[in-house]
């Protein structure tokens, strides 16, 4: 990753590499992997994460969202006697996150998206870690390509010094709509470490996914503030249209606002209590030059394949970035460390179980069972459990359900 061109008044920093520090020489604390947790859409992609499973030894654990995606990865990858458990988060596990506020938040449903279901299932994920005394735990979509076991094994070792460890997904480049088109503009845009390869240990980080667009970068935010997150290598994934769908930029245009604000406050060496309404006006007028100055840049080059898509794009991105006020930017940070200070409390009062199948159960999902065959360790839970007690404080079911199944879902890649 370069260093990018920052400036303290420039409306975009187009690098944040300067928040990483450099990783120490791996190789003297001995940790392992203990478990590899997938979220995914995709049944017939998980032939890296499979295979990465087995050459490191450790669980693979698969979150889809429904049961049918389910059924197809076991009877695609299950093998009696296998170390892979497979199981479906529903819309309705939702509800029983304590992440009210952000989940109930005016800006959240403006543009759906399908981060509300892939923060679901990482959320879900750590739960399962803090269940099972699983200390280091990767993230790894199912487009993720190149990773290696010796690369994981070194991100792994890293945990012992760094809360988490990422890698620079820079081919194809692990970025927004809008700084896909700053980069096609010439302009240096960098990549950051998020949740699509991220290497962690479990026991430190107690942050939320909240359920909005680049909720990785909120759930790494406190680490990158302590400086506790690096990256291990370089890593690539398949290869996406950005400018495809002009749905895709107004959808991530206010988890891309609020994110963006944030880090630059770290480069400022400024805590939260400087993101004012104040804050947000100024975050709200560097945003609106960042993407005139982008469509400035397009309508000058040669007229290729990209550039029209890629204008359409920047204008459903502009016209959402309109709706959003300073107030929006200041009650969702309100919100989000609201929800986070539930979560913290639900992540101390967790019992380790030790189990992954007890873990299920507190959870009320269910592990699928691999395919028939002459033997099987892979427990198999009775799906029909009850459901969590309603009147929990963590509960509201006021909110209304997300459609899982929904063609915006179905067509969601997990960046």
């Amino acid at each position: 990753m370069d260093a990018g061109s920052y400036l303290d008044d420039s409306f975009h920093i187009e690098s944040h590499v300067a928040l990483l520090p450099q990783p120490v020489p791996a190789g003297t604390a001995g940790r392992t992997l203990d478990a590899i947790v997938v979220p995914t859409i995709k049944p017939r992609s998980l032939q890296t994460a499979t295979v990465l499973a087995t050459e490191l030894g450790c669980a693979l654990v698969v979150l889809c969202s429904t049961e049918d995606q389910a059924q197809l990865t076991r009877s695609k990858y299950g093998r009696p006697g296998d170390d892979m458990f497979v199981t479906y988060v529903p819309r309705s596990f939702a509800h029983k996150l304590p992440w009210n506020l952000t989940f109930g938040h005016p800006e959240k449903d403006v543009a759906r998206s399908c981060h509300v279901d892939i923060a679901r299932k990482r959320n879900v994920g750590l739960l399962l870690a803090r269940l099972c005394g699983w200390r280091t735990v990767m993230y790894l979509d199912d487009d993720i390509r190149g990773v290696t076991a010796d690369a994981v094994s070194r991100a792994a070792d890293l945990t012992a010094c760094f809360k988490a460890v990422g890698f620079e997904v820079s081919d194809y480049p692990d970025n927004s709509v809008v700084c896909h088109a700053h980069r096609l503009t010439g302009g240096d845009q960098d990549v950051f470490p998020g949740g699509s390869a991220l290497v962690i240990d479990a026991a430190q980080c107690d942050t939320l996914f909240p359920p909005v667009y680049n909720e990785d970068w909120f759930f790494l935010f406190d680490a990158v503030q302590d400086r506790s997150v690096t990256v291990a290598g370089a890593l690539g994934q398949r290869e996406y249209q950005p400018f495809a769908r002009s749905s895709r930029a107004a959808a991530e245009e206010f988890g891309d606002l609020i994110a963006e604000g944030l880090y630059r406050l770290v480069h400022q060496g400024a805590d939260l209590a400087a993101a004012t309404q104040e804050y947000w006006r100024g975050a709200l007028e560097r945003r609106f030059q960042l993407i005139d100055d982008i469509a400035a840049r397009l309508v000058l080059l040669d007229d290729g394949p990209l550039i029209g898509p890629a204008l359409v794009s920047l204008t459903a991105a502009r016209k959402r970035l309109a709706t959003i006020s300073a107030l929006a930017c200041v009650s969702f940070i309100r919100a989000w460390r609201t929800d986070l200070a539930a979560w913290r409390q639900v992540l101390a009062d967790l019992d380790m179980v030790g189990d992954l199948a007890d873990a299920m159960k507190i959870l009320k999902l269910s592990i699928l069972p691999p395919p028939p065959g002459p033997s099987s360790t892979s427990p198999a839970l009775d799906p029909a459990f009850p459901a969590l007690d309603s009147t929990s404080p963590a509960l509201d079911p006021a909110f209304p359900a997300l459609d899982s199944t929904s063609p915006a879902l179905d067509r969601c890649v997990n960046q």
